[in-house]
């Protein structure tokens, strides 16, 4: 057995025969020399390098545990040994600095080899690849049937998935239907973004690359709906009045919605071409050492090619601007503003494209600022406790764990990311890349532990909310002498010094948590229900509601539920809510009101009562409440209306017989009385408004008439103006 030992092989460990890594260091010491009157040698040795590393973790990704001799000769087979492209020079009567001749060749071979411009093999048989796969293969047995890079059909899996689902039904018929085998890929040209033409992440250089075409196509598609939504922002109100003009619409809404989603995906999935071997995959060109020569070579004269046209425009801009810099200042200014027209003119380029992309990227960077100022924000509230979120943990959480935990939640689970997107966001705008990872590894951890405490918290917090009970009271109330009864909310007994009826500007209706100060909140869960009464008398119940981690516990809390009723002769009157100190804790407190109404008697709910946050109950159900069998059949009544009970329940009073109605009986009216009514009532309101509007008439007129019995528009002064608001009626 062959002695194995472990190498950090370009970052990567890779583990390796002995005899395996001795072969190794003599292919890549016969590389040095071989390279060593080239410009730039030691840039290719490290992209050489890198591709090997490359070729070794396929080979253990397919289930290898070591590299051996062979994969070693394998690797030196498909990169070239530099004796065999010393003895094709030579046969050629070329020499090693004969640039332009081995870039000719180099292609040739790469064009003939990789078939980069000729039909591929056939398709043969559709599998799942066992070698390269994510979740089953699927997506790259795809890829490798139709000779594509795997990440476009992993994105197409992805884009299905998010325009509807029917990616994941395609994905798991392929996953049943199709079988699983480990194949050779035949994919030789690869998708990456580029990372010489990129103005935002690359993607649209590498679609050029990959597609072969130009690289202002890519560009104006994705720029498409931005450039149209500029230029229509002056004519919308022109397109917004014709209804049939949908175009620009179309391209700045769905489109451009899709368009954006597509290259943010594209820009998170598709990695970036880095070295010589991954630009050469990315243009489908074989990658053996003199096409990574070549592409490093390209690169530096690219680079010196830029550099020297950055100088000539820096040259032409001082000369263009050194008569009016001469009136300005010494000539230590004419340099100060050469060397701004430099950095202008490398950060700008040239080309309408490029300053297209320049201004996409500085609207990217300036909404991810906008997002991490925001969240930071939103942090730092949380943590000083600037928000009432914070004062409202405090009648939530239970104890020292659920405290601490709630801390690590804010702090890692959510403090974290918003770091490491401030990091990033920094990263970006100054230009800096760091090869080191530990930063990555410590923001993963600490957010692991926050996820981890996150969880924690919720399982203690659905504890505390485990059980359920309840506890009733009768209200003593006095029967109305009138025969009829009203509910309406009142709200005296709210102390609005403290509460606000518009905490997180939510309607009261809407949210269940109407006002809160550092002591208590105030609940608003409550619901009124009427069901007919067993005798000839109003009755009122009250059924306070609690949760708690035990049912002893919810009871104790529900009998804390302070919900004061009060009446007054035929009125009752209902708080607007009831308020929970931080000593008893939040446990979905509710309230139910029963009332109870004997056959004949009329009722009214004010329009009051809607306000209050009604909650589901189940009468005598599993998992619902166990309480008197004559509650179960409640009505359903709209407030603001007048009813009276029936037999058969509630029927509001203007839908019945007034004739029948005083004889004790409940007729309904006929439709079309009803209905003549309606239209009676509709005619005499808009006789009222008409007439309201032509008194006003003169009034107006003599307001604005002057001595001259003309009429004009008079502004009034701040000191004459009038207030406009109604005054408020007082009650005697």
């Amino acid at each position: 057995m062959k002695k194995v030992i472990n190498i950090n092989f370009q970052g990567r460990v890779v583990p390796i025969e002995e005899t395996a890594y001795e072969i190794l260091k003599q292919y890549i010491e016969s590389l040095r020399r071989y390279f060593a009157n080239e410009e730039g040698r030691d840039e290719i040795i490290n992209d050489i390098e890198s591709r090997i590393a490359e070729l070794f973790s396929e080979r253990l990704k397919k289930g290898a545990t070591c590299i051996t001799d062979e994969d070693v000769q394998a690797v030196m087979a498909s990169m070239g040994r530099p004796e065999d492209f010393e003895a094709e020079t030579g046969t050629n009567g070329g020499t090693t600095t004969g640039t332009g001749q081995q870039q000719q060749s180099s292609s040739q071979q790469s064009q003939s080899a990789t078939g980069a411009y000729s039909p591929g093999p056939g398709r043969g048989r559709l599998v799942r690849n066992a070698d390269d796969k994510i979740i089953a293969g699927v997506c790259s047995g795809l890829a490798n049937y139709f000779h594509i890079d795997p990440v476009i059909m992993r994105i197409v899996f992805v884009l299905l998935f998010f325009t509807g689902g029917s990616g994941i039904l395609v994905y798991l018929i392929l996953w049943v239907a199709v079988p699983s085998q480990s194949i050779q890929s035949n994919i030789t040209k690869r998708l990456y973004r580029s990372s010489d033409d990129k103005v935002i992440a690359g993607v649209c250089g590498g679609l050029a690359a990959y597609f072969n075409i130009s690289l202002w196509v890519p560009r104006l598609i994705f720029a498409l709906p931005f450039i149209i939504t500029l230029l229509s922002g002056p004519f919308n109100w022109f397109w917004g009045d014709i209804d049939f003009w949908i175009g620009p619409r179309i391209v700045t809404g769905s489109l451009g919605s899709t368009l954006f989603v597509t290259y943010i995906v594209l820009w998170i999935a598709v990695p970036i071409a880095v070295t010589a071997a991954e630009k050469l995959e990315m243009r489908g060109e074989r990658v053996d050492l003199n096409s990574i020569r070549d592409t490093v070579k390209e690169d530096l004269e690219s680079f010196r090619s830029k550099a020297q046209n950055w100088g000539n425009e820096v040259k032409q801009s001082a000369q263009q601007f050194s008569t009016q810099a001469r009136q300005f200042g010494q000539s230590e200014r004419v340099k100060t503003f050469t060397s701004e027209a430099s950095t202008a003119a490398r950060g700008a380029g040239s080309g309408i494209a490029h300053i297209i992309g320049v201004l996409f990227k500085a609207f990217f960077l300036f909404i991810v600022g906008m997002i991490a100022l925001v969240l930071f924000g939103v942090l730092v509230g949380l943590l000083f406790g600037g928000v009432p979120v914070m004062s409202f943990k405090e009648f939530l959480l239970d104890g020292f764990w659920q405290n601490s935990l709630a801390w690590l939640v804010v702090l890692l689970f959510l403090g974290v990311p918003i770091i490491a997107l401030i990091t990033w966001l920094i990263r970006r705008i100054m230009g800096v890349r760091s090869k080191n990872h530990y930063l990555g590894y410590v923001f993963g951890t600490l957010w692991f532990v926050g996820i981890v405490s996150a969880a924690l918290l919720t399982g203690s917090i659905f504890r505390s909310f485990k059980s359920r009970n309840f506890i009733e009271e009768n209200f003593s109330m006095a029967q109305p002498t009138n025969g009829k009864l009203t509910l309406d909310v009142t709200t005296n007994n709210i102390n609005y010094r403290y509460y606000s009826n518009d905490w997180f500007d939510w309607e009261d209706g809407d949210w269940p948590l109407f006002g809160a100060n550092l002591d208590s909140i105030m609940i608003n869960t409550v619901r009124v229900d009427v069901v007919k009464s067993n005798d000839n008398e109003f009755h009122i119940t009250k059924v306070k509601f609690s949760r708690g981690k035990d049912p002893v516990t919810a009871r104790n809390i529900a009998e804390k539920i302070n919900f004061p009723v009060s009446q007054n002769d035929s009125i009752v009157y209902l708080p607007k809510g009831f308020s929970i100190s931080k000593n008893e804790r939040w446990r979905a407190q509710q309230v139910l009101l029963i009332l109870q109404v004997p056959v004949g008697k009329r009722f009214h709910l004010d329009r009051s009562v809607s306000r209050y946050d009604w909650f589901d109950v189940r009468y005598n159900h599993r998992g619902g409440i166990d309480i008197d069998d004559n509650w179960e059949r409640t009505y359903w009544v709209e407030s603001g209306r007048e009813y009276i009970m029936t037999p058969d329940g509630p029927k509001e009073i203007s839908r019945l017989d007034q004739e029948a109605l005083k004889r004790g009986e409940y007729k309904e009216r006929d439709k079309e009385e009803e209905i003549e009514d309606s239209v009676k009532e509709r005619i005499e309101k808009e006789i009222r408004k008409k007439k309201q509007m032509e008194d006003a008439v003169p009034d107006r007129l003599k307001r604005n008439s002057d001595s001259t019995g003309g009429y004009r528009y008079r502004k009034q002064s701040p000191e004459n103006k009038k207030d406009s608001t109604p005054a408020k009626a007082t009650s005697v």
